[in-house]
């Protein structure tokens, strides 16, 4: 198989800001998928991703947000919020620390996107400090290992080609490193050999139905190559992988797809919160027994893994 790209390890954070492209609606009634409750209520706007460590935690990752204007002084550009990048919970919700342990102003600028290795060490794509950031399990600093990569070819422009170039990452247990454009106008998953950097598998997705989407998005991206300001169509919203079994699931807009080991897609639904809202999930967390997508700012919330699914009544 053609190697086409290498990534660095969750230094392709997404470009905030992406406008939300819904695929084409196939059936008057589609199936859906209902979220089961909310967790992690504390949980809101600012979100980024969730993931879960060796231990048995979870890692939230939120965006700093910035205070209120004062109405007695003038407002700082660089004025945030105290608030920790990296929230840790235990499996009941309750908070147990925060990475950094000990934050400094300025430490980590805009924090979107985050992994957790087997030791435990916690890894935070800055993408407004252009950084890497690495995280004892006490939550002090580590150093960088290492980066491999070439983009896919999207744009003559080098910014604007890098940026269509950023998405989704995940790893399993076996090793393996999961990579998915959130940009590309093609739904597409490439999975490597991490040590190695070799890439194992693609699935692309190139069906008649999500055609439109695609020409959508290349219509788009031939619009900002002219000048026009960079609003490109956010194609996979949120990407998540079974650490143990390699099943995919994959978010274009708030329709949620299932795919096998294989590549076989074998259920698709909408998702909906509690509350019947489109749930558009900016991260999938694959559990043994469950899913948790999460949205910026509706929060996180359980949904069954199972592909069973009702129809909502318009």
């Amino acid at each position: 198989m053609k190697r086409i790209l290498e990534i660095l390890p969750l230094a392709l954070a997404v470009v905030g800001l992406a406008a939300i492209f819904e695929p084409p609606v196939r059936a008057q009634e589609e199936p859906t998928l209902d979220a089961k409750r909310r967790v992690f209520f504390d949980v809101g706007a600012g979100f980024r991703t969730i993931r879960r460590g060796p231990d048995g935690s979870y890692y939230v990752l939120a965006a700093p947000i910035p205070p209120p204007p004062s109405k007695s002084s003038k407002p700082s550009k660089t004025s945030m919020s105290p608030a920790p990048a990296v929230v840790v919970f235990d499996p009941q919700g309750k908070k147990l620390r925060q990475i950094p342990a000990q934050p400094r102003r300025g430490e980590i600028v805009s924090p979107h996107s985050l992994d957790v290795d087997a030791s435990g060490r916690v890894y935070i794509a800055d993408l407004g400090g252009n950084a890497v950031s690495i995280y004892a399990v006490d939550g002090m600093h580590g150093t960088l290992l290492r980066e491999f990569g070439e983009l896919a070819d999207l744009s003559d422009d080098a910014e604007l080609n890098h940026r269509l170039n950023l998405g989704h990452l995940a790893s399993d247990k076996a090793g393996n490193l999961y990579f998915a454009f959130r940009y590309l106008p093609e739904p597409t998953v490439r999975k490597y050999d991490y040590t190695s950097g070799n890439l194992l598998d693609e699935l692309s997705l190139t069906t008649l139905d999500l055609q439109p989407m695609a020409q959508s998005a290349r219509q788009e991206i031939a619009r900002i190559a002219s000048g026009k300001a960079p609003v490109p169509h956010e194609i996979i919203s949120g990407f998540g992988v079974d650490p143990e079994t390699q099943e995919l699931w994959l978010a274009l807009g708030n329709l949620l797809m299932h795919f096998d080991n294989a590549d076989n897609n074998t259920g698709s639904a909408r998702a909906y919160t509690t509350s019947a809202a489109r749930m558009v999930p900016d991260f999938i967390l694959v559990e043994e027994d469950r899913l948790l997508l999460g949205n910026d700012p509706l929060g996180i919330y359980e949904f069954p893994r199972s592909s069973g699914v009702v129809h909502r009544s318009e």
